[in-house]
């Protein structure tokens, strides 16, 4: 249906061009419409094609039926273009062969149709003879001086204007066959050097002017022989490196290049065909790390892939389904376990907050309980405790005592800490302010701030006498601070 509609286009599109011509109507190119007047296939829809290989082909197929089309509707105008040159409408002849240039400017008669229709509307009193015979000389000129391709450039020119010319077509045969040999003697040399690929574009060059040589068309058939079978070489070893390094799916790739040269190669098919199953294997371990790994998705692809290079579709299938039900329970699961770790998370919080809130109140109560239980002496500058209470200070008048050592000592007078001397007892508030005293100034000690460690062993000494540890850390505090 498509090839029907695409040949139904092709030929409405050459009625135009006709209908155009022969109405004397001059073609405008039309901006934004391929080459001016052609459908553009590419928008074409591929349908049903899914192989990549299978599209490019396509398009490449389109491609170049579009240049065919294109070619053949040049043609046609072109030869309208020519029959007004040779009615005498110079000016509608130029039009028209610049149009063709427009969407060829390659199109070499065109050229020459349209500067010579310049020059005969321009110089009209110079007659058709006079330019040919002026051309004529320029080739003599230029195949004296071994310029055989510009000769033959310039003979063209002439047989565009006059297709029949006797004595230009003369000279073109003898030039292509001077081009010819030139080309051959190219091939021959390059064949001997063993360059096959040079040798066969020089012979086709020749072949092209010297179409009924069979010679020539038997050396071009073995030396493209020589070509495949060294291109088939080159290729099965860049597949056999691919191989041994492990590039399986590289070395397939290569490997169906030789059979596009060599088809039907049993060596090359048995190593595709086991080239097929390693590729297959490996996918499908692939999938199967994927899977022990929770990475359902790549395993899914893995499994498909695997399937491509020819493992059993309904083991696969049967994998594919089992990873897409374990993506679903795993999603759940997931999903259960990041509110089960949020609700922990959430009553960690709390239960932080309580904790420091307990915290918070026990140095209350810490602090009230220094408040209550320690008070400064006036006397002796030590805290010792407060019974909370007023008492009546009376000032007395005390005896003081010299010792030889020169120290006063009041009579009443007790210096608590001293051993043998007496001792108040410890309340267990006192105890537990001494503790909390120990730990503050075992943080401090831990930070190296001693001075502050210093004074909070101090006061957990006063508060407890008995606190061993307080006085162990007042020790290497002394010690530190020396």
């Amino acid at each position: 249906m498509k090839k029907k509609l695409l040949i139904s286009c092709f030929l409405f599109a050459a009625l135009l061009v006709q209908a155009s011509t022969f109405n004397r109507e001059i073609p405008v190119r039309q901006h934004g419409k391929e080459a001016g007047m052609f459908l553009d296939l590419g928008k074409i829809s591929l349908g049903t094609l899914n192989d990549v290989e299978e599209k490019k082909q396509y398009l490449s197929t389109v491609q170049l039926e579009k240049q065919r089309i294109q070619n053949y509707m040049l043609r046609m105008v072109y030869e309208n273009a020519y029959i007004l040159y040779k009615q005498g409408d110079y000016q509608r002849a130029q039009e028209l062969a610049q149009t063709i240039l427009s969407i060829d400017p390659n199109f070499k008669q065109a050229q020459t149709l349209a500067k010579q229709a310049n020059y005969m509307g321009t110089y009209g009193t110079i007659s058709e003879q006079q330019v040919l015979e002026a051309k004529f000389q320029e080739t003599v000129r230029l195949y004296d001086s071994g310029r055989l391709v510009e000769a033959n450039d310039k003979l063209n020119e002439i047989l565009t204007i006059q297709p029949a010319n006797a004595k230009a077509l003369s000279w073109k045969q003898r030039i292509d066959y001077e081009i010819a040999a030139e080309y051959a003697r190219r091939g021959n040399v390059a064949e001997k050097e063993g360059n096959y690929q040079q040798a066969v574009d020089a012979w086709y060059n020749s072949l092209l002017m010297r179409k009924d040589d069979p010679k020539l068309v038997a050396k071009i058939a073995a030396a493209e022989e020589q070509l495949r079978k060294q291109q088939v070489q080159d290729y099965m070893q860049q597949a056999m490196n691919f191989y041994n390094k492990g590039q399986y799916v590289e070395a397939y790739s290569v490997f169906e290049r030789i059979t596009k040269i060599q088809p039907g190669d049993p060596r090359v098919e048995k190593y595709m065909s086991q080239l097929r199953n390693e590729i297959a294997a490996g996918y499908y371990t692939a999938g199967v790390d994927s899977y022990n790994s929770n990475r359902f998705d790549q395993a899914i692809s893995y499994w498909n892939n695997s399937k491509k290079w020819g493992a059993d579709t309904n083991t696969m299938d049967g994998l594919i389904r089992q990873a897409r039900d374990a993506k679903e329970s795993y999603r759940v699961a997931r999903s259960q376990r990041i509110r089960e770790v949020a609700r922990e998370a959430e009553e960690a919080e709390k239960a932080a907050q309580e904790a420091a809130q307990r915290a918070e109140e026990m140095a209350n109560r810490i602090d009230e309980d220094l408040e209550t239980l320690v008070a400064d002496d006036p006397t002796t500058g030590l805290l010792i405790p407060n019974t909370g209470s007023k008492t009546t200070t009376t000032t007395t008048t005390t005896t003081t005592t010299t010792t030889q050592a020169g120290s006063t000592t009041g009579i009443n007078e007790t210096l608590p800490g001293i051993a043998g001397g007496p001792t108040a007892p410890v309340s267990a508030e006192a105890r537990a302010a001494s503790r909390a005293k120990y730990i503050e100034g075992l943080d401090a000690y831990n930070q190296d701030d001693y001075e502050r460690a210093r004074q909070a062993f101090i006061i957990a000494k006063q508060l407890d006498p008995g606190n061993v540890d307080a006085e162990l850390g007042l020790m290497r505090v002394e010690e530190n601070l020396r």
